[in-house]
């Protein structure tokens, strides 16, 4: 997935739109049932976006980030974070266009999906069940039904309107010209389509025996239900063949819902608990992986493709990292707007060097160290931390002569400012010897241990 720094920054422009209203109705499927698959800063995205679009019926004014920023409270990462997932759910198209360097962004809000197109999707209700649990998804499930009437008893006496209204006779008069506007009309929602990047359908239909199930049964339909299984409980193109011929119906035709619950009962007796929605990680490559790196390529590696919270999950060997030190990660990043890679790296670091603890202001020194130098990858934190540490050991190594007057020593501390930047000092640390001692090997030895074993598990 892509970096949200090298895709969204505050001062892009953008304009909201619109092709028509939403209705009361329509909010309460959005808070009822996708916020649970969203979460609140999605909501509050949509919802601020399409109150903005309100003001001018079908476009909002130009406006920067920075306004979405201050208005919602969150930061650019979250804010990227949240469009997207309005984006995979349907709920918003983006388009982007960059003139003199500079991009501007049309966000268009789409309305939600009916309650009936919703609890049948077979996609989205799914994964709400798996959120919410049973009986919370069947409290939603009646507050959106309704018990139907019987009308065949009954006779329609509906007047046609040639019944009711007398004809037109007053003239000719010209109607209007009003091609250059567009009325404000229900929004069409759109439902979530998979497409068969990752599923290989001619050979699922090589698989499939043409005298249990002709080729005019896969049905546009059908065969999205299809995509949609793989992509939701990666049903192989092997295995979806003996799904489909237990779904036959009396008269051969694929019963698309019961074909859902077969495929949904059989994953939840294989894992135990039944899928969850994620947002996609990066894909690395086998040589990203780790396989074939040496040591420092595989940190490397590592810390450009993990997240801070993952680290610290790693780093306590599965354990959730404490609140404290949660909070102090985020407040460096918030303030010194550091990236992830960067964040790791200084994370590393410092524990490194403090035994396994997070000061907040020492990372804080060092990050608005690195971000004057302009640090922006993993491999350029690493380089200068190594750098400084190594001009460190250099000053330890240096000879005491007791002879040594109040000018020389005075001139050694102003040279010794010079070289180390100021976060040296400001924790005390045990000094370092010319070389590494046996501890601090077996130190680095596991480290580099687990961050492999990370990297294979990943």
């Amino acid at each position: 997935m892509t970096e949200f720094w090298m895709e969204l920054q505050a001062v892009d422009s953008y304009q909201v739109k619109a092709s028509g209203i939403l209705t009361g109705a329509d909010r309460k499927i959005i808070t009822m049932l996708y916020q649970p698959l969203m979460g609140a800063e999605c909501l509050a995205l949509y919802q601020t976006l399409f109150t903005e679009v309100e003001e001018n019926r079908l476009w909002s004014e130009a406006h920067s980030h920075v306004q979405l920023l201050n208005m919602l409270d969150i930061s650019l990462k979250a804010l990227f974070e949240a469009r997207l997932k309005l984006e995979g759910l349907g709920l918003l198209k983006s388009y982007v266009k960059t003139e003199n360097e500079q991009r501007f962004y049309i966000y268009e809000i789409l309305p939600p999906l009916s309650p009936e197109k919703f609890f049948s999707d077979g996609l989205l209700n799914i994964y709400l069940y798996s959120k919410i649990g049973n009986a919370q998804f069947q409290r939603l499930r009646r507050f959106f039904s309704d018990e139907a009437i019987e009308t065949t008893t009954y006779s329609e006496i509906t007047r046609s309107f040639q019944d009711v209204f007398e004809p037109f006779k007053g003239g000719t008069a010209a109607v209007p010209d009003e091609s250059k506007r567009v009325l404000a009309d229900k929004i069409t929602p759109k439902e979530i389509e998979f497409d068969d990047a990752s599923f290989d359908f001619n050979l699922f239909l090589s698989l499939l025996s043409p005298s249990m199930i002709t080729r005019e049964k896969i049905t546009k339909e059908v065969r999205q239900t299809i995509l949609k299984l793989h992509g939701i409980y990666q049903v192989s193109e092997k295995d979806m063949p003996s799904y489909l011929y237990r779904a036959l119906d009396a008269s051969g035709d694929i019963d698309i819902v019961f074909l859902r619950k077969i495929v949904r009962e059989g994953y939840t007796i294989e894992n135990g608990a039944p899928p969850k929605l994620q947002m996609k990680q990066e894909q690395v490559s086998t040589e990203d992986r780790g396989e074939g790196l040496n040591d420092e390529e595989a940190l490397q590696v590592y810390l450009e493709s993990v997240t801070p919270f993952q680290l610290l999950v790693d780093i306590s060997d599965g354990a959730v990292p404490a609140e404290t030190d949660l909070r102090v990660v985020e407040e460096v990043m918030n303030q010194q707007n550091l990236p992830v890679p960067v964040m790791n790296v200084l994370i590393e670091y410092v524990m490194l060097r403090l035994d396994r603890k997070l000061a907040k202001n020492y990372m804080m020194t060092i990050a608005a160290h690195w971000k004057r130098k302009n640090v922006k990858t993993a491999k350029e934190a690493m380089d200068l931390a190594w750098q400084e540490h190594e001009k460190y050991k250099r000053l330890q190594e240096e000879p005491a002569t007791p002879k040594k007057t109040n000018y020389n020593r005075n001139y050694q501390k102003s040279t010794r400012k010079e070289i180390l930047p100021d976060w040296f000092d400001n924790e005390q640390v045990a000094p370092a010897d010319n070389k590494m001692t046996d501890k601090e090997k077996q130190t680095l030895e596991e480290q580099v241990r687990e961050i492999k074993e990370r990297l294979n598990k990943r």
